[in-house]
């Protein structure tokens, strides 16, 4: 194999990843560990794989760089991410079925079998990432209950220490218990629940994330219009400097999704102010009122090895009432130097063969 060869196979897997990279939708994984004890049984721990938008996959399916490096990849690539740049990367069309960025911290509900018959148990946390001082809450559901609990483990401590206990109570059709905020909180979290069905003991360990907000989204200040975007800007409280990055989603007043909203940008310590911006491109043909909602804020990992952390908002839903799509100017996206590069060279990889 020669070296234009395989340099050229090299930005063949360097372009088509950066593509799907920017094509795809940021969302934090979520890996959720289930384990079952029954009968006093030797415990049978399963690590469950990823499921996004209801579609199992294994790690290994899930690695860009899997048959990517071929002509009609490139070629389907380069027309999806060209698709994709008729609007801007901080406004991009939503979608009824672009699950993960209308559901970025949705936690997948976990169901084992608990005996022979096919009977199973479910259980749920109201969401994969809490930020203090917000309760844990997990619910679980199944025949046969007759009491449960739910334990909040260290997973990092050596003898795996219990830091709060909560009985289940039956509400309705399913159970529900609740463990107050605590701060300070390890990375490494788990939600066990113990639970006792047809007198035989079922335990579920269950992933999740306790934070401290790095920052906190106050208010939405105004709204109006900036050449073809229409502009919002947010007030937030930061506690520590860096790059931020807002998200949020754009809806009509039927509940309809219309754009999801990106900002990233550097901020100091205190009071500062983002601006989220939807392009005229996602709103034509609508009118108001819109709102916003699923409010995203994240500190962005200051170097390798380091992870990002995340913020909370004070503002759950925001509607805009009177603005007027027509004040917007009609000029088309252009796109930045970078996407026409990124561009320009995806359409010569295919080109080329």
């Amino acid at each position: 194999m020669t070296n234009k060869s395989i340099l050229k196979k090299v930005a063949v897997v360097i372009c088509i990843t950066a593509a799907l990279w920017f094509l795809s939708p940021t969302m934090p994984l979520q890996k959720v560990k289930t384990q079952s004890v029954v009968d006093n049984s030797v415990v049978k721990t399963q690590i469950a794989p990823i499921s996004i938008h209801g579609a199992t996959q294994s790690l290994e399916e899930q690695s860009p760089f899997k048959n990517v490096a071929t002509n009609e990849t490139a070629i389907l690539v380069a027309k999806a991410y060209a698709a994709a740049l008729s609007f801007p990367a901080y406004s991009q069309p939503l979608a009824e079925d672009d699950f993960d960025r209308l559901n970025p911290n949705y936690f997948n509900p976990q169901t084992i079998p608990v005996d022979e018959s096919g009977n199973t148990l479910t259980a749920s946390l109201t969401k994969f990432r809490y930020t203090y001082p917000e309760p844990i809450v997990a619910t679980i559901s199944g025949k046969n209950i007759s009491n449960a609990r739910i334990e909040l483990i260290d997973l990092a401590s050596e003898n795996k220490n219990i830091l709060a206990v909560s009985d289940f109570k039956l509400n309705s059709n399913s159970w529900q218990a609740s463990i107050e905020g605590l701060t300070d909180l390890p990375e490494q979290l788990q939600a066990t629940v113990v639970a006792e069905v047809n007198e035989n003991t079922v335990t579920m360990a269950l992933s999740l994330k306790y934070v401290n907000a790095a920052a906190i989204m106050e208010s939405i200040e105004s709204v109006k219009s900036r050449d073809a975007d229409m502009v919002i800007n947010a007030q937030l409280t930061t506690r520590e400097k860096g790059l931020y990055r807002v998200r949020a989603n754009l809806f009509d007043a039927n509940n309809s999704p219309i754009a999801y909203l990106s900002s990233r940008q550097r901020l100091e310590k205190g009071t500062e102010y983002i601006e989220l911006k939807a392009h005229k491109s996602v709103l034509n043909g609508r009118q108001a009122p819109f709102y916003l909602s699923t409010f995203v804020i994240e500190l962005m990992s200051p170097a390798p090895g380091t992870p990002k952390r995340y913020g909370t908002s004070k503002v759950g839903k925001y509607l805009i009432t009177d603005f007027a799509v027509s004040s917007l100017d009609n000029a088309p996206y252009e796109l930045s130097l970078q996407e026409q590069q990124r561009l320009e060279l995806l359409n010569k990889i295919a080109d080329d063969g």
